[in-house]
């Protein structure tokens, strides 16, 4: 029984792997994997490569060119479909396949469909194991996860600190907190969020390029810059994000009391833009998400400095929230930390983070989860 269980171990981590190769590509979609195994050996694999396109479990039976035995088994890392959509349901794909056994790794996120594909597969008289790394499985999908359930953007959260909680010293400099592998798992993330924002702060401190760089190139996500007073339009043609080759998909999210002037020459530069209300000084950041969410942009993926971290994290703005720690101890007692204009009197004033993931990159420890509401 544990050699079996092994052995689903291993092809669902299969599974997995190649459903990340689509990884940041699948949106609004999930990343999806599905192998099917006959005599223990996978002898068929597709994952989701792009939205509107076949799923998984379509394109591994597809290339499936044997006829299915009594032990042949589907592994598919998500709960297949039982809806029709734009491209039919895979669990009658899988019934009139002739394969009677099916292992999925997690249910169907969305309330209204889960659980649905396993019962359709079960009265046809399938086979049906669930829960095979289920983790891991739902892991992957944590933009996808948010978006079906709440029909809003996971609105997550990314700082670099010192040991001492510093985000950059007094000056505001703050290259490099971190390493390089700290830094090259940041492209990773960033590659997964179909949109990045930073504030006009670190556009005009570091003029960021705000790109994925990895081994098969550079990946440009949607692009945001919040600016809530159009402040250094004069030095906008000098930055990457508004003269690069991705620089139309960059958009300036602005107050509506920015003063006019700035914003004819704003539109003057064509520039795209969105202005949203202010609040306590600050832009509106759920009015914000709420236009990504009419843009359909399932996942925002926030880099703030110290100040706007801190007020998104005590409003409860963000969903989820990146911690990369090093061990260095900057020891500026005028340092930009984290909890800026905040003052705590009680332990029980702190904010938690649930589901944590820790990981190791070199010398740092990337700390990650979802924010307690």
């Amino acid at each position: 029984m544990i050699a079996e269980s092994e052995k689903l171990n291993a092809h669902m981590e299969h599974a997995i792997r190649i459903a990340k190769k689509a990884w940041g590509q699948t949106h609004s979609n999930p990343m999806v994997g599905a192998v099917i195994v006959e005599d223990g050996k996978i002898v068929s694999e597709g994952y989701h490569e792009r939205s509107g396109g076949k799923h998984a479990e379509i394109i591994a039976l597809e290339s499936y060119k044997g006829t299915p035995k009594a032990e042949t088994t589907l592994l598919v890392t998500l709960e297949p479909c039982s809806t029709e959509g734009r491209t039919g349901a895979c669990t009658n794909a899988i019934i009139h396949s002739g394969i009677k056994n099916v292992v999925i790794g997690t249910l169907d996120p969305n309330p209204k469909h889960s659980g649905a594909g396993v019962t359709f597969l079960e009265s046809a008289g399938i086979s049906v194991t669930v829960g095979v790394l289920e983790e891991a499985c739902r892991e992957m999908n944590i933009i996808f996860n948010h978006w079906i359930v709440h029909k809003r953007p996971l609105c997550a959260l990314k700082i670099a600190m010192t040991l001492d909680g510093c985000m950059a010293a007094s000056t505001g400099h703050s290259k490099w907190i971190t390493g390089e592998l700290a830094r090259e798992d940041v492209m990773h993330w960033r590659r997964l969020f179909p949109a990045i924002a930073v504030t006009q702060n670190t556009v005009s401190a570091d003029n960021p390029r705000l790109t994925s760089r990895l081994n098969d190139g550079i990946f440009c996500s949607q692009r945001f810059v919040l600016n809530r007073e159009l402040r250094d339009l004069e030095n906008y043609k000098n930055y990457h994000l508004f003269s690069d080759d991705f620089k139309s998909k960059t958009i300036v999210v602005y107050g509506m009391n920015a003063v006019k002037d700035r914003v004819e020459a704003l539109e003057a530069m064509g520039i795209q833009s969105w202005k949203v209300s202010e609040s306590e000084g600050k832009l509106n950041i759920d009015e914000f998400l709420n236009l990504c969410a009419e843009n359909a942009i399932p996942g925002v993926f926030i880099e703030p400095g110290a100040q706007l971290a801190t007020h998104l994290i005590a409003n409860r703005s963000v969903d989820y929230i990146y911690i990369y720690q090093s061990p260095k101890l900057l020891m500026d007692q005028k340092g930009h930390s984290l909890g800026t204009e905040r003052s705590s009197q009680l332990m029980n004033e702190s904010m938690h983070l649930l589901d944590v993931k820790r990981e190791l990159f070199g010398e740092d420890t990337l700390i990650r989860g979802y924010l307690r509401k």
